[in-house]
């Protein structure tokens, strides 16, 4: 049996398109995907390396653009924290699963 419930990948950014990025998993219930970045489980950000974090939801099949997505921001004294989509990244979808 195919299990037909969405996905919510986690991709943490450096900061434009040109720099790494990085989905680093992916949960089955959004809450648990927001909360896993908001704690920077398993240190995410990789020590200041990784700006921003993006959760994503994806739907079972090819070529999926639900365009779902939960944008965050890394601030060394608060740790990620929810924000608007960046202007430079405002043109582009598919960043866990491109």
């Amino acid at each position: 049996m195919i299990n037909k419930n969405p996905i919510y990948t986690i991709t943490t950014l450096r900061g434009s398109l040109y720099d790494r990025n990085r989905c680093v998993g992916f949960y089955h219930e959004l809450e648990t995907a927001i909360k896993a970045v908001e704690d920077n489980e398993m240190d995410i950000n990789e020590m200041g390396y990784y700006h921003y974090a993006v959760v994503e939801k994806v739907n079972i099949g090819i070529y999926n653009f639900e365009m779902e997505e939960h944008w965050f921001k890394w601030w060394p004294e608060k740790g990620y924290v929810p924000i608007d989509k960046p202007d430079n990244f405002k043109r582009i979808v598919s960043f866990g699963m491109g």
